[in-house]
């Protein structure tokens, strides 16, 4: 496979999400050393950063959600599965990278190498690796 350039495209992504301050409530809570006088142990600001890793995954599988319902209101393979268009199938499936990638970027995954990874433990696996579907 020809090297992705995903990594690069998260790190600016990410800058990018960034700026519009999407990440600033998480690096807020676990920066703080203490909470109404209460001293926050790491335990806890693991706690907090878990709990908003896992919202961002939410909202990851939101715009996949959305991407069916996409496919539900319209003819969602029409114009090229609806580039450039606001709430089209293609639109959704754009976010939902989109925000795949700044969690990436966020959390400083090579991605591109990680998929590499994938893709050769995956080529020596059985047909639909063992499974109906």
């Amino acid at each position: 496979m020809k090297q992705a350039q995903f990594h690069e495209s998260a790190k600016e992504i990410n800058i990018n999400v960034r700026k519009k301050g999407f990440w600033d409530s998480m690096h807020n809570a676990i920066s703080n050393k203490e909470v109404n006088g209460e001293v926050i142990e790491p335990k806890n600001k693991k706690a907090i950063k878990d709990a908003f890793i896992s919202q961002k995954i939410g909202l990851i599988m939101s715009e996949c959600g959305e991407a069916l319902e996409a496919m539900r209101r319209f003819d969602y393979e029409a114009n090229g599965y609806g580039i450039g268009v606001k709430d089209s199938f293609a639109d959704e499936i754009a976010d939902a990278i989109i925000r795949l990638l700044d969690l990436c970027g966020e959390l400083n995954i090579n991605i591109d190498a990680q998929i590499q990874w994938k893709m050769d433990y995956n080529n020596g696996r059985s047909e639909k690796h063992g499974k109906e579907f």
